[in-house]
């Protein structure tokens, strides 16, 4: 059973190779070629080839049950080779140690047997594990095959389109950015403004603490004198320092 799934996936394996084989000349080719007739014989093998793996696949899993199968029967076989081994050495510790005599034809008979048995067992256990070597070969080109694609068509992004998508994103969020800053300045240069603007506006009297147009030198209220601006001149304007010819 084994052999006859092996021999339908090596054949599998041995046209996928040949199918490899042409599509990477096919790309050798493609500066000298018709590119609408490159890419008719490109889609013909890559096709052909997409279905090889997927019978290659196919035949997959019954090669690892038969895989199984074989472990299994080598466990059991292991049990019994070092059952039958052990009866082998029970039978000659016990002759040496008087009980049984060598001329005895059922002692020689029953030594005899257990050693035949053993050494079947161990035949059998050579071939299982051969068998499961060579499966596990299989198996492992089966792993190469199908995790190496189709040429050229595992591609699912083409170069450089991923970095452009993120430079595009990049822009986005830099122009939002901006946008943002420059509300916030508009945002605190209005609140500036408004705060010097009342600052400015206010005229406070000093007398009755009534707020004043910022035109009025008297207290609208108590009439009071608001301010001095003589001296308020005269903290702008430093006469003594100037010097004034008449």
């Amino acid at each position: 059973m084994a052999e006859v799934l092996e021999k339908k996936i090596l054949d599998l394996l041995d046209r996928r190779e040949e199918l490899v084989g042409r599509l990477n000349n096919l790309e050798t080719m493609k500066p000298d070629t018709n590119s609408r007739v490159y890419k008719k014989i490109r889609h013909d093998y890559s096709t052909k080839l997409q279905e090889v793996l997927e019978k290659i696949n196919e035949q997959r899993s019954s090669l690892e049950n038969k895989a199984k199968e074989l472990a299994a029967q080598i466990s059991d076989k292991e049990i019994a080779f070092t059952d039958q081994s052990d009866q082998v050495d029970e039978l000659q510790i016990r002759a040496k140690l008087g009980e049984f005599n060598h001329d005895n034809d059922d002692f020689k008979n029953e030594l005899n047997q257990s050693e035949s048995d053993r050494d079947q067992t161990s035949g059998t256990l050579d071939k299982i594990r051969k068998e499961l070597n060579d499966l596990n070969g299989v198996l492992s080109d089966v792993d190469h095959a199908t995790s190496a694609g189709v040429p050229g068509m595992d591609a699912s992004v083409q170069p450089g389109t991923g970095s452009r998508v993120a430079d595009d994103v990049i822009d986005i969020e830099d122009d939002e950015l901006i946008e943002e800053m420059e509300e916030a300045g508009a945002t605190d240069l209005d609140r500036d403004i408004s705060e010097g603007s009342d600052e400015s506006d206010e005229n406070k009297c000093p007398n009755c603490g009534h707020k004043n147009p910022p035109h009025l030198v008297v207290c609208e209220e108590c009439n009071a004198e608001l301010e001095d601006l003589s001296q308020d001149l005269d903290d702008e304007f430093d006469f003594d320092d100037m010097d004034v010819d008449i």
